[in-house]
């Protein structure tokens, strides 16, 4: 995988791709009015991230393989209402929403993956770092 050539790649499409861009570019706006509306259904969130994927995926054929598409759609299978793959395409890590009782189902199906648990925090910004060996 290299994100540079897929990210050149996207480029180039970049002038038959305006209005996938300019629906990408509204996700933002909508997706903040979901998590900070307390009216809305925070659900919808999973499901504008699974749009979003798809219009991520239409920008270059090299965001995506067979790999990342079955692992991804078997997460939808499973309970997931969306997804994000991380950074520029190909692979890496894949965060998905789901409702709390769908996790265990979409762990069990996705189990030769590596789960990376994580939870959100308040906190801001920090930095760990990992040095076997010492300073």
């Amino acid at each position: 995988r290299f994100a540079s050539e897929i990210e050149k790649s996207k480029i180039v499409n970049f002038n038959s791709k305006k209005i996938e861009l300019t629906k990408m570019h509204e996700m933002v706006d909508v997706s903040i009015d979901i998590l900070v509306n307390q009216e809305k259904n925070i659900d919808d969130f999973g499901l504008l991230l699974n749009e979003g994927w798809n219009y991520k995926k239409s920008l270059s054929s090299l965001v995506s393989n067979n790999e990342v598409d079955v692992i991804y759609n078997s997460a939808l299978k499973s309970g997931a209402l969306g997804g994000k793959l991380l950074g520029a395409g190909g692979g890496g890590f894949i965060l998905f929403y789901a409702s709390k009782e769908k996790h265990k189902e979409i762990i069990n199906k996705l189990n030769h993956l590596i789960h990376v648990p994580f939870k959100f925090e308040n906190l801001g910004s920090t930095v760990a770092l990992y040095q076997p060996n010492g300073l």
